[in-house]
């Protein structure tokens, strides 16, 4: 009996050894899921840094630059509202050690040189226009995000954000669309 406690003991202490002689070789350690989700919410919360960026930088243009007194308030509330998110982003970011300032994607870059080029009616139309698509994507990325990371505090953040973003896309998809004037 006690010689079967000794065999596994011993196989016991090899298996453990044998595992730390690999690891202290410079052999990596068996993959973690919990490392593939940190590193997917570092790139989640880069990407949604980005986005954010976006949307504080036409939320600025459009309260400048809107020939309504609708888009230059909706400017003006974005700006407020994508200043908060900023922040938390960046708390987050700061957290999990992502950088708080990432470059603009090409798209992106495109999309605020696009709007910035126009003026008057055709700057508000397009303004809203890309801003109710850029909520539809920002609401699948941020539910994406909800439904996978292990981290509590993004976790909440990525819910939040989601009702936030519910609520304004089906505000926006109610809109009633102008109609045109009987002028007879």
């Amino acid at each position: 009996m006690r010689m079967m406690q000794w065999t596994r003991a011993g196989f016991c202490a090899a298996l453990l050894l044998s595992g730390g002689v690999a690891f202290a070789e410079g052999s990596s350690p068996p993959p973690q899921t919990e490392n593939a989700y940190a590193t997917s919410d570092r790139e989640f919360l880069a990407s949604a840094l980005r986005v954010n960026q976006v949307e504080l930088t036409l939320g600025r243009m459009a309260a400048e630059r809107g020939s309504t007194p609708d888009v230059k308030a909706m400017g003006a509330k974005m700006v407020q509202k994508h200043t908060e998110l900023g922040g938390q982003l960046t708390d987050q970011a700061r957290r999990l050690g992502v950088s708080a300032a990432p470059a603009l994607s090409p798209e992106q870059q495109g999309t605020v040189d696009r709007l910035a080029s126009l003026s008057g009616s055709a700057f508000d139309k397009s303004f809203k226009e890309t801003i109710d698509a850029g909520h539809v994507r920002e609401l699948a990325m941020y539910r994406d995000e909800a439904s996978h990371t292990v981290d509590p505090g993004l976790r909440d953040l990525a819910q939040r954000r989601v009702a936030t973003l519910e609520q304004t896309v089906a505000q926006a998809s109610q809109v009633p669309k102008a109609k045109p004037k009987n002028d007879w």
